[in-house]
């Protein structure tokens, strides 16, 4: 059974993995980063990245295809022939959400936004290039 995950709890539990992954990351480099160049002011934030990749990573593979935020919303991420997720699918998907849309400015998900407000259960580009789809978990 395909149930559509609305958008809103899509987003909500990004922002909350966001929260919880990226700023321990990122004082963490700064510290380092200060230790390290302590002249340079410090700019960019790599560190971040790789931890939310590594942490969603861990978070699909280890703990039934929920992160925290996914959790909090009650959806979750599965393959889309019934499989548990492989380490490719995950890394696919979350790759696609943390290096593709920030290189296109998002104008992949853009229009599949625009897609999904006429067919609710149009999976996001990160879903189909992976072969993952998110649905609610109660």
């Amino acid at each position: 059974m395909n149930v559509a995950v609305p958008i809103w709890k899509r987003a909500v539990a990004s922002r909350i993995d966001k929260i919880l992954l990226e700023a321990p990351a990122k004082l963490v480099e700064k510290t380092i980063r200060k230790k390290i160049w302590p002249d340079k002011e410090v700019k960019h934030y790599y560190l971040p990245t790789i931890v939310s990749i590594a942490g969603e990573a861990y978070f699909l593979l280890n703990r039934d295809g929920q992160t925290i935020g996914d959790k909090i919303v009650g959806i979750k991420v599965v393959s889309q022939d019934g499989r548990p997720l492989t380490l490719e699918q995950v890394m696919k998907r979350t790759l696609y959400k943390d290096v593709v849309y920030p290189a296109t400015l998002g104008l992949p998900l853009l229009r599949a936004l625009q897609q999904m407000k006429s067919n609710k259960d149009l999976e996001l580009p990160h879903d189909e290039f992976a072969h993952t789809k998110l649905i609610s978990a109660k």
